[in-house]
């Protein structure tokens, strides 16, 4: 699936209100409210989803909403932020939720752009883990526009048996919720058992 959205950042609350999500981790983050500062800032997210990227061209290959569970098989989860604020810091977190509206886990990333100069932008992805937020894995990339891309994915091997069915998967801007894909994931073929009375 992908989609592309232009967020203006006051809205986020109001998305929350109404897209329906009534789990306990959307409330908290939406108690959390925007301030005025941040209110008028602006951007754009596209989000895709897909089966696997190609080594060669880097292209997202099998983007689409279902997704078959096989011998081995992923959803890869990319978010594309551009325009984005130079010299601001971004806190982002990837989830990955269970049919049931639980939480499976989660990518932590703090994202910061400098303009090195006219068209060129460094940005740095500090990657933290969910088990042990002291321990840090940074990426520098160099754009030649203020924009950052993260990217997660969610393993469906037959070998991780993940329970068929609607999956969600959510993004965070600096703890406030701020949008949603949903997909499906197709468990394998059901083998009949043979009929004894045959």
């Amino acid at each position: 699936m992908k989609s592309r959205h232009l967020v203006p950042l006051f809205l986020v609350a109001a998305v929350v209100l109404f897209s329906g999500c009534t789990s306990e981790e959307v409330q908290q983050f939406e108690s959390n409210r925007l301030s005025d500062e941040n209110s008028a800032e602006d951007f754009d997210v596209e989000t895709t989803l897909c089966r696997k990227v190609s080594r060669k061209s880097g292209r997202r290959i099998g983007v689409g909403q279902e997704f078959k569970v096989s011998i081995k098989s992923y959803v890869r989860a990319f978010v594309d932020f551009d325009n984005v604020q130079v010299d601001r810091p971004y806190t982002v977190h990837l989830v990955w939720i269970r049919p049931d509206g639980k939480e499976m886990f989660r990518k932590y990333a703090n994202v910061r752009l400098d303009q090195v100069q006219d068209d060129e932008y460094r940005t740095i992805i500090s990657w933290l883990s969910a088990e042990d937020l002291h321990k840090v894995k940074s990426d520098t990339l160099l754009t030649a526009k203020p924009e950052f891309t993260l990217q997660t994915r969610l393993n469906i091997s037959e070998k991780k048996a993940r329970e068929p069915g609607l999956h969600h998967f959510r993004v965070y801007l600096d703890r406030r919720f701020l949008l949603e894909e949903p997909f499906t994931v197709l468990g394998p073929p059901v083998v009949a058992e043979a009929d004894s009375t045959a």
